[in-house]
């Protein structure tokens, strides 16, 4: 008696037919369905998180020891500058700094309290006015990130809710909840747990240091030397920024859509639009959305994955007047662009 595994045999001619449907599609045809299919990176140039490095009351041993560690790297660090205090505001801090990528924070402008929201606004206002003049060649207004100086008891004595209308009222962004060097992570090791923390849970991650091998609430320099290390050696995981650049990066990120116009084996277009509302860290933990932010002032690139033709090797990418050649890698071109911007082009690069 004959038995028959029905169940294998429908397998085996499904598997059959479907050859034969494929044989009869030309390669890059088939490819074409993908085509156009886009992802936007979670973090820049498709990172796996972002980490800051925060700098609180521009110290001495900033300048001597920080700074150039930060420039032998290329790296970038947010510094929450004190204006009024002359003896730490040095001409270096005016000129030099600015100059060499670093960016500053507002942390008020003599960082001795606010005893109401007249004085938040006076204290914030003149702490804005010094840090757009030291950066000249921007525009203003511009996103600028708050760091609330930590100041003696009864000093402080405005509301979170006024602290908000300051921030709303100035582009100012709040770092989120203090988390220092020496004080909340003492060692080299401490630090570089908190990089490992940020990469796993995709996040950004932020250290704030005050001394740097001196002065004040300060982890030694091999500490702080083992931590830009470690961030060298997870560079193609990490994206080490500024705050504003991370903030704006984010919230783009989360309101931003693509949608395919056209994709053909000749070229692809899309269109890349973004809704603003930025979600704001405020002390404490507590988050809000601002609505209203200025649409205007979030501006920053955002890493496309775009899947081609097999076929496209290189490619030209253009967006208005900005045109930009990349190297497809197994069907996947990565390349950055300017959300609510002109649409997107993609063709192969002619030789």
């Amino acid at each position: 008696m004959l038995h028959f595994n029905f169940r294998a045999m429908a397998i085996s001619m499904l598997s059959v037919w479907t050859t034969c449907i494929l044989i009869g599609i030309p390669q890059e045809i088939q490819a074409a369905d993908a085509a156009g299919t886009t992802q936007i990176a979670k973090w820049k140039d498709n990172k796996k998180a972002a980490f800051l490095l925060m700098f609180d009351d521009n110290t001495p041993t900033q300048l001597k020891n920080a700074i150039p560690e930060l420039k032998k790297r290329n790296f970038i660090g947010t510094f929450y500058v004190i204006p009024a205090k002359a003896q730490f505001y040095t001409e270096p801090w005016k000129k030099e700094v600015p100059s060499s990528g670093m960016e500053y924070g507002n942390h008020t402008y003599t960082h001795s309290g606010a005893a109401d929201a007249a004085k938040l606004d006076e204290e914030i206002r003149l702490a804005n006015e010094s840090i757009d003049k030291a950066y000249p060649d921007r525009k203003t207004p511009r996103l600028i990130s708050w760091g609330q100086p930590g100041t003696p008891k009864g000093t402080w004595l405005v509301s979170k809710e006024q602290v908000k209308e300051a921030l709303i009222k100035y582009n100012l962004v709040d770092r989120g909840p203090f988390v220092g060097a020496a004080i909340h992570l003492k060692t080299g090791k401490d630090m570089i747990a908190a990089v490992d923390k940020a990469i796993t849970a995709g996040s950004a991650g932020y250290i704030v240091f005050h001394g740097v091998g001196g002065d004040w609430l300060a982890p030694a320099l091999p500490d702080f030397l083992q931590l830009l290390d470690y961030l060298v050696s997870k560079q193609d995981q990490v994206w080490v920024t500024d705050h504003i650049s991370s903030h704006k990066y984010e919230t783009e990120r989360d309101g931003a859509e693509v949608k395919v116009a056209e994709a053909t084996n000749k070229q692809i277009k899309l269109a890349l639009t973004c809704k603003i509302a930025p979600k704001m860290r405020a002390l404490g933990g507590e988050t809000y959305t601002n609505d209203k932010a200025d649409p205007k002032l979030y501006d920053a690139p955002l890493t496309l994955i775009t899947q081609v033709p097999a076929s496209w090797q290189k490619c030209q990418i253009t967006q208005g007047a900005q045109k930009m050649t990349a190297t497809a890698a197994n069907g996947s071109l990565q390349y950055s662009a300017i959300p609510n911007g002109e649409p997107i082009t993609i063709q192969p690069a002619t030789p």
